[in-house]
């Protein structure tokens, strides 16, 4: 694929800012904008948790959402346990898996749904 030198720069920034390679981030440019809006996705039941899932620095880091506390539990890995946030939760493996970065993320963009790869976002409340 052949792009402009704007749009390479564009890439290039954003694959920075996701710790990815730029085919990776266009590919999850392609897979984001493939997915139903997300007031088409269906939203989850208030009690049950939601399966989800973070990929970073090629780590796979999986969780559970508590839609009813907006909690986050990272169930393997070196950031595993409970936290108040979706976004507590994915600074952690920030931390754990890249200390020298800034834990700083939104949580909500950072964990996808098992089950449809939407972002959490999707199930965010109002």
């Amino acid at each position: 694929m052949t792009v402009d030198d704007v749009t390479h720069t564009q890439i290039t920034l954003l694959a920075r800012a996701w710790d990815v390679t730029p085919g990776e981030a266009v590919r999850r440019l392609v897979d984001h904008f493939q997915r139903p809006s997300p007031a088409a996705a269906p939203s989850a039941p208030a009690n049950n948790p939601v399966a989800v899932h973070a990929i970073y620095n090629g780590a796979h880091v999986p969780g559970l959402y508590d839609p009813a506390t907006q909690a986050l539990t990272i169930t393997e890995g070196p950031a595993a346990g409970t936290y108040r946030t979706p976004s507590g939760a994915a600074s952690a493996v920030l931390q754990a898996l890249k200390p020298h970065v800034k834990p700083n993320r939104n949580g909500w963009g950072f964990w996808v749904l098992d089950d449809s790869g939407a972002l959490l976002q999707t199930l965010r409340r109002r």
